[in-house]
């Protein structure tokens, strides 16, 4: 997972946004990352004056963040992206780089220093258009020889990058991709360091997978062998659901967070999509968790708040934030982080309801501070608001 993955990747955060003292930052919406209230998210930037969500961020310090968004124009409905930098003062917003090659949706970021931040998007045509920070400037980097868009793609070197694209997953030597066959389908990827690289997804094949009344697919997740320089599956627990299986049953994973070596979590989803029958059976939530030698299921993963959400970020020190708010402690401890809403000022109204989502979220290298960019949706009658912002959080 692309987090300064993971999920996010990453897939977007919800929550109610009810509580606290409706403060949200200074009088033009930027407030400095550090000041973030221990324990609650807290606004650090929000444009006022648009419409739109911002989609990426990625932390090379904590007075050095970087942000991508997308503003909605009134009337056209198209979609401007655009480039936030935080320096440890304010934010700037620019144009993306001319380096990037022409307009992008999705635009992502990710970072492994001051002198290596990428940046990359989908181009029409569903390929993609890279660019990376150097430290001085941006300088355009060719597309990974592999049809298809960049999914994710985890940077932990100015010659280490690893991209997900379609089947294969590339690598970035500094100066050129080599595109490597992934051996199932793989939906993210994440790494902890360069010889600690994972992709997660599906398999037909293998045990769990057909036979009489098999499922269609399992579980698979896929580590880079830097030895054998080819990815390699790793056992995965299988999952099957009671007697009689629906015909069209099957587990896959969605999103992966890897921690270290011993740790890295992996999400997904046991379903069936028959939709033929009214008794089929419940979707199942899958967490796995890598202890450095196997796979192990999460008994709870339907049942516990943290558990049965999608990873997306960790703070260093055993805590691990999951969708939708939840943050986990060292010691297995799940709650919900609050947040502080908008005040009733401008086009904001006292009745209007309040929701926070994450489209990204990352961590602040150094610190157990998280960092989120995504939006504030105010749900009131007559002008319902979508405010880009980007957020920090410190447990």
């Amino acid at each position: 997972m692309s987090a300064v993955a993971g999920v996010l990747f990453l897939a977007g955060c919800g929550g109610d946004g009810r509580g606290g003292d409706g403060s949200a930052g200074d009088a033009d919406g930027s407030r400095a990352p550090g000041s973030a209230e221990r324990g609650s998210w807290k606004i650090v930037h929000i444009d006022k004056r648009a419409r739109g969500t911002a989609e990426a961020v990625a932390a090379v310090a904590a007075d050095d963040i970087w942000a991508a968004g997308a503003e909605q124009s009134a009337g056209t409905g198209r979609s401007d992206p655009y480039l936030l930098r935080y320096d440890g003062t304010k934010w700037r917003r620019t144009p993306l780089p001319a380096e990037l090659g022409g307009r992008v949706s999705q635009p992502r970021l990710d970072a492994s220093g001051p002198d290596n931040v990428w940046l990359h998007g989908v181009a029409p045509g569903y390929g993609s258009r890279l660019a990376r920070f150097d430290g001085t400037r941006w300088r355009t980097v060719p597309r990974p020889p592999v049809q298809g868009a960049v999914g994710d793609l985890k940077a932990f070197a100015p010659d280490d990058v690893w991209a997900l694209v379609g089947d294969r997953a590339a690598h970035w030597d500094g100066t050129r991709w080599t595109a490597t066959p992934l051996p199932a389908v793989a939906h993210a990827l994440d790494g902890s360091s360069g010889d600690n690289v994972w992709a997660v997804g599906k398999r037909d094949s293998g045990p769990g997978v057909g036979g009489a009344g098999g499922e269609k697919t399992q579980p698979a997740a896929m580590r880079w062998d830097a030895r054998a320089h080819a990815w390699k599956l790793t056992p995965t627990p299988a999952f099957r659901f009671e007697d009689p299986v629906p015909p069209e049953a099957g587990a896959s994973l969605t999103e992966v967070l890897a921690v270290s070596r011993d740790e890295v979590w992996a999400y997904g989803i046991h379903s069936s999509n028959d939709g033929e029958s009214e008794t089929e059976p419940s979707s199942e939530h899958v967490q796995l968790r890598w202890d450095g030698t196997r796979w192990h299921r999460q008994p709870d993963a339907d049942t516990d708040p943290c558990l049965s959400r999608p990873p997306v970020a960790h703070d260093g020190a055993g805590g691990v934030l999951f969708e939708r708010h939840r943050f986990r402690a060292a010691d297995g401890s799940c709650r919900k982080v609050p947040w502080k809403r908008l005040p009733a000022t401008g086009a904001v109204t006292a009745g209007g309801e309040q929701q926070l989502w994450f489209e990204r979220v990352g961590r602040v290298p150094g610190t157990k501070r998280f960092v989120g960019a995504g939006k504030v949706y105010v749900m009131q009658s007559g002008n319902p608001l979508m405010m880009p912002v980007v957020a920090v959080y410190e447990p």
